[in-house]
């Protein structure tokens, strides 16, 4: 299957100790930080979510406690920009099946709302608010890589399922090769 299903391939990771003091980010934060590392493809809304060196950065939540939402509903993490843009929740996949090694497989989509934030700043998901997005979580969850799927909000949950099956492997490869780095560390 060809990587046109995929519009970007996002992959993001915890840096090193070492990487972090020399970049002046703060190390042993107790909310997770996935730094941007590497892109292939392009996702208009990302530009919105550089911070001021140029580098993109998420952080990874849980939801018990913050979302309000009954359990079988409420996504297992989500993922959060600057300034409190919420960029998705992260439901994880129900499979058997190891990836790659092991690991989990997740879906969600962008947030559909056209502001966000006490200030109602402009959502720059708001236009993309049909796509949804595929995680592959390494097993001890230090890399997270996402892929963009056009206007794949509504058939998200059977394209994890393919995902967890193989379909993708071959775009997923060529995605990966296509990556460059998103921000010299």
């Amino acid at each position: 299957m060809g990587t046109d299903i995929f519009c970007a391939y996002i992959k993001l990771e915890q840096l090193p100790d070492e990487v972090k003091t020399r970049h002046k980010i703060k190390v042993g934060a107790s909310v997770p930080r996935f730094d941007l590392t590497r892109l292939a493809g392009y996702y208009k809304p990302l530009e919105s979510m550089k911070n001021k060196k140029g580098q993109l950065v998420l952080y990874l939540n849980g939801t018990l406690g913050i979302i309000d939402s009954p359990d079988p509903r409420r996504a297992d993490k989500f993922l959060m920009g600057k300034d409190s843009l919420y960029l998705s929740s992260v439901y994880l996949l129900d499979c058997s099946t190891p990836i790659d090694g092991g690991g989990f497989i997740g879906y969600g989509n962008p947030n559909r709302a056209a502001t966000y934030g006490k200030g109602k700043k402009p959502n720059p998901f708001a236009e993309c608010k049909d796509d949804g997005f595929l995680f592959l979580i390494a097993p001890d969850w230090k890399t997270i890589e996402m892929l963009v799927i056009p206007s794949g909000c509504n058939t998200i949950l059977g394209n994890a399922k393919a995902l967890a099956d193989g379909v993708y492997n071959e775009a997923l490869e060529t995605m990966r090769a296509a990556a460059k780095a998103f921000f010299q560390y």
